[in-house]
């Protein structure tokens, strides 16, 4: 019944129960209204309790922090043991985010604040072991935490009648009834994270057996997660302590987000506009952040993407070696998915100075990793790469049978889907199977124009045309090669325009029209010249000779 007196307090209303204790509304002696915490069924009995209480109430005077509600005063060696705090007025983060995620300027104060409320907190020598929504009060978008940790030294009710509000946010080693350190503090941090991310909790059961089961074993969901949050909220769920990173490197990761975001977008912007070398640079810039921040999620990653880039500037022995370097960095962290992509960057530097073998090995390394992380993009990339090596090798029905399933895993994915279909044309090819082999060039070409892929397209109806000329196929051939030709000067590629002006002309040679080829052949060498490509201009001189000699 309120109000009434508790010592020298007046107790105005409760504000929260459970487990814990009782949270009132009171007022101090000298007017100030607090919020006051009383120890449910709690009994101290020996010296040393005493002893230790008195040293744990001391260490809460230290806390001083704007994200921590001030410590007014406790009595925990009493017979009624309480403790006093400021009342901090705002809507608890439990309220807000039963609404719905916050916005993601809400969510970067968010992860700051509270970071920063348990460095100092743990600045104190304390542990708070109750991170949870309902003990963040959110005054003008604030985070301030209240209810501090020495309250749970009192405390002895077991796991099993806890309310399932504070068990979803508790540390493995906590449910495991393990002494906890300040780590446990940041596995809280995670899990209200991703709850105020996505606007639910990352273990969501809604059983006190289900729930500890899911913390103790499973992995946390982090489906709809920003990607800028992913790593950090993901180390600070690891189910070992020693795998989470220090409350520093959560308050680091929050404030150094504008810089890592600004350096990717602009790597990815190079990336777009095929400078690979400025893209390179960025990336190093980025890796450097993160090995001054100790993250190595993101030192991992930026590894990864330095290697991306140096391999599409062609600088092959560079990138295995950043590939190698990426693929320990992501396993040490357990970041798999990365660890399947550097496997597969390794394969392409191996197949590339004809290391097969190891090409192989690489390739079907990053298969497995797509396969157990399900990642349809690395897994279809990585059934063409097993095909080509297979084609390679002459096993022509291993070749067959990964570029058919890379064809059905590429769904969504055209790039991959036109790898694939060419793949497929390639082995036909080989077999004399001339057929099946325009089936798929065709398919690929197609497929090309329907994503507006015009380059691959144009390509894809030159080697139609170069099949079509294998088999004396010259209608089909010269109707391939004048699609690409027309492709190639829609785009002003001047290369495909060069050479499908010399395959075109020695089409219409083999057809009979010895002039109309001598004209082709001509403009090819013309294209070569402006090219300064002496390759291409030997090609169409020297056919040219010969059709002038007949």
């Amino acid at each position: 019944m309120y109000p009434r007196r508790f010592g020298r307090y007046e107790l105005l209303a409760e504000l929260g129960a459970g487990g814990m204790g009782t949270v009132h509304l009171g007022r101090a002696p000298d007017g100030r209204i607090v919020a006051l915490k009383t120890m449910n069924g709690v009994t101290v009995g020996s010296e040393s309790g005493h002893r230790r209480f008195e040293r744990e109430a001391a260490a809460l005077r230290k806390v001083d922090d704007p994200h921590v509600a001030a410590f007014v005063e406790a009595d925990l060696a009493g017979p009624e043991p309480y403790l006093v705090t400021e009342y901090v007025q705002g809507l608890p983060l439990e309220a807000l985010i039963a609404e719905g995620p916050l916005a993601a300027e809400d969510l970067d104060r968010l992860g700051l604040g509270l970071a920063r409320a348990l460095e100092a907190v743990h600045g104190a020598g304390l542990v708070h072991r109750d991170v949870k929504p309902a003990n963040i009060i959110m005054p003008g978008g604030r985070p301030v935490l209240i209810d501090l940790g020495v309250a749970h030294h009192l405390d002895r009710t077991r796991i099993t009648t806890m309310p399932i509000g504070t068990l979803r946010y508790m540390a493995p080693e906590l449910l495991a009834e393990q002494r906890p350190t300040g780590k446990a503090d940041v596995f809280g941090w995670g899990a209200v994270m991703a709850h105020a991310a996505t606007g639910r909790p990352c273990f969501p059961a809604d059983t006190i057996p289900a729930l500890v089961h899911q913390i103790l074993t499973m992995e946390p969901d982090l489906s709809g997660l920003p990607g800028r949050l992913r790593d950090i909220v993901a180390r600070a769920l690891a189910k070992e302590p020693a795998d989470r990173p220090s409350v520093r490197s959560l308050q680091e990761a929050m404030i150094r987000r504008p810089q890592v975001e600004l350096l990717q977008a602009a790597y990815a912007g190079a990336r777009a506009e095929h400078d690979h070398a400025r893209a390179e640079g960025i990336a190093f810039g980025l890796h450097a952040v993160a090995v001054a921040a100790e993250d190595r999620v993101l030192a991992a990653s930026s590894l990864l993407d330095q290697a991306h880039a140096a391999r599409h500037a062609g600088a092959f022995d560079r990138a295995e070696t950043l590939f190698e370097q990426a693929r320990e960095a992501s396993a040490a962290v357990g970041a798999r998915r990365d660890e399947g992509w550097a496997w597969d960057g390794l394969g392409v530097c191996r197949r590339r100075r004809d290391d097969d073998d190891r090409a192989r090995t690489a390739f079907a390394e990053a298969l497995a990793i797509a396969e157990e992380v399900g990642d349809p993009e690395l897994r279809a990339w990585n059934l063409c790469n097993l095909g080509d090596m297979a084609l390679r090798r002459g096993d022509f029905d291993a070749a067959v049978a990964r570029y058919d399933e890379a064809i059905e895993a590429s769904q969504g994915h055209p790039g991959i889907e036109l790898d694939a279909l060419q793949g497929r044309a390639r082995c036909a090819r080989k077999q004399k199977e001339y057929g099946t082999a325009e089936e798929f060039l065709e398919r690929a070409a197609r497929r090309a124009e329907e994503v507006e892929d015009l380059r691959a397209a144009g390509w894809a109806w030159y080697d139609l045309g170069e099949v079509a000329r294998e088999h004396r196929d010259h209608e089909r051939a010269r109707t391939a090669l004048e699609t690409a030709l027309g492709i190639a000067t829609r785009l002003g590629d001047r290369l495909m325009e060069g050479w499908t002006l010399c395959k075109l002309a020695g089409s219409l040679r083999d057809a009979g029209a010895a002039g109309e080829a001598a004209a082709a052949y001509e403009r090819g060498r013309d294209v070569a010249d402006s090219l300064n490509d002496k390759e291409m201009r030997k090609y169409a001189e020297s056919r040219l000779a010969a059709l002038t000699r007949h």
